[in-house]
C-alpha cells in the first residue's frame, strides 16, 4: 500500500473541518453571507488539493513501475 502523504491529509482535514464547522458555527454567530460563502468555498478548495496531491503522487509513482 503507498503512503499518502500528510500535506494532502491535513488538506483534507482542515478543509472538511471548514465545509463542516461553518454551517454549525453561523448558527451561533452571525456572519455575513459573503464570509460563510468565502470560508465554505476555502474549505472546497483545500480539499480539491488535498485529492489533487494523493492524484498526482499515485500517477507518478505508477509510471515508475
Amino acid at each position: 500500500m503507498k503512503r499518502i502523504q500528510p500535506n494532502a491529509i491535513a488538506l483534507l482535514t482542515v478543509g472538511l473541518l471548514m465545509v463542516s464547522l461553518t454551517p454549525i458555527l453561523s448558527r451561533y454567530f452571525t456572519w455575513p453571507d459573503s464570509l460563510k460563502g468565502f470560508l465554505t468555498g476555502l474549505g472546497l478548495m483545500l480539499e480539491f488539493l488535498g485529492l489533487l496531491k494523493i492524484q498526482r503522487r499515485k500517477k507518478c509513482h505508477s509510471c515508475a513501475d
